[in-house]
């Protein structure tokens, strides 16, 4: 990895930084999203862990009918204040996106720029996975962005520091490393205060194969569909940065009783012995 690859590492690939993922990087990725997933106008979108929004902003101004949801107050404050900004027909909301208690509302989710894997176990994202099955229609579609793990432990150097101007004048020093027994992608950052003080903060994201990915959406009753290893649409492979998965909810194509079976089956139930 190159000291300029070193740069800014972290929120280039873990977080939808404004000088990592410029605004017209963001418009041409959200292209993709929309071709990826075949989004006729006025979808139903839910934005999983949207943080400030920003994607969430866009999808709403090419008319789509979006929620954000994301368990960090200041990160929405922020969002609901750019939408109404530009009175965009967008709504947010604060919850743990493994209680998602939407029933079968959305056309299509999406979860962009390592936003998954955050929780302390796997039963977690789980959890948040069946959440999205739930609340996607019969038919309705997943995309997860993830950062590829093939290609981060082809690539990746352990004692990568990366320095960033953070809010009010601080700045992030970051301490990014990899943790083999748990499979899990750690940032010991500091933030240095405008006042010389340090705030120490610890994120551990878990990166999945495409394999544990595919077995997860399983058991969480999504169907897996299709990878990608870029916005671009090119092939998912050790070379390709970013894992994007396609997943779909399965229509119910469980045939209707016909009349002569229910009426059987009913009778059997009322005359067995007791």
């Amino acid at each position: 990895m190159t000291k300029r690859e070193i740069s800014y590492w972290w929120r280039t690939h873990c977080e939808d930084d404004p000088q990592g993922r410029p605004a017209q990087q963001l418009k041409a990725q959200l292209d993709a999203v929309e071709r990826f997933l075949a989004l006729e106008p006025r979808s139903r979108v839910m934005d999983l862990a949207c943080g400030r929004g920003r994607q969430t902003l866009e999808l709403a101004r090419r008319g789509h009918r979006v929620l954000g949801i994301d368990p960090d107050d200041a990160a929405l404050a922020q969002a609901r204040q750019a939408a109404r900004g530009e009175r965009l027909n967008v709504h947010f909301l604060k919850n743990d996106i493994r209680q998602i208690t939407y029933r079968a509302e959305f056309d299509a989710v999406i979860n962009l720029f390592t936003s998954f894997g955050y929780f302390p176990s796997e039963r977690d994202d789980l959890r948040a996975l069946e959440s999205v099955a739930r609340a996607l229609k019969p038919g309705g579609r997943l995309l997860l962005d993830l950062l590829n793990k093939e290609w981060l432990m082809r690539h990746f150097d352990p004692n990568a520091w990366e320095q960033a101007e953070g809010g009010r004048g601080a700045v992030a020093l970051d301490d990014i490393s990899f943790n083999f027994e748990t499979g899990r992608l750690e940032n010991r950052r500091t933030i240095i205060n405008k006042d010389g003080s340090r705030s120490p903060v610890f994120i551990s994201v878990r990166v999945y194969t495409l394999t544990e990915i595919k077995s997860l959406l399983a058991r969480a009753g999504l169907t897996y569909r299709q990878s990608f290893g870029g916005f671009e649409g090119v092939p998912y492979g050790m070379d390709s940065p970013r894992l994007i998965v396609l997943a779909e909810r399965a229509h119910d194509r469980r045939p209707a009783k016909k009349p002569q079976e229910v009426l059987v089956t009913a009778i059997r139930i009322k005359g067995r012995r007791r």
